[in-house]
């Protein structure tokens, strides 16, 4: 029952999210891609804030980043 439960949640979850980026391109698409470039970068770490709230309010530990192959090809 606790699997179905946290299956509708992350669905609802999901659903909430995609509408949230539809209408964030939509208002990006109108303002010009300058602050759509700004707004994307704005809204993945605020996307991320909020999935590792849920994550802590639900007593799971927030995943961390693991740094690769790729991680290592950025230069700074």
């Amino acid at each position: 029952m606790r699997r179905l439960f946290w299956t509708a949640v992350g669905a609802a979850g999901g659903v909430l999210l995609y509408r949230q980026g539809q209408k964030f391109l939509a208002d990006a698409r109108e303002q010009g891609m300058l602050a759509s470039a700004q707004q994307v970068g704005i809204s993945a770490a605020t996307t991320l804030g909020a999935a590792r709230t849920l994550l802590a309010g639900a007593g799971r530990p927030a995943p961390t980043a693991i740094p690769g192959a790729a991680a290592a090809k950025v230069h700074r």
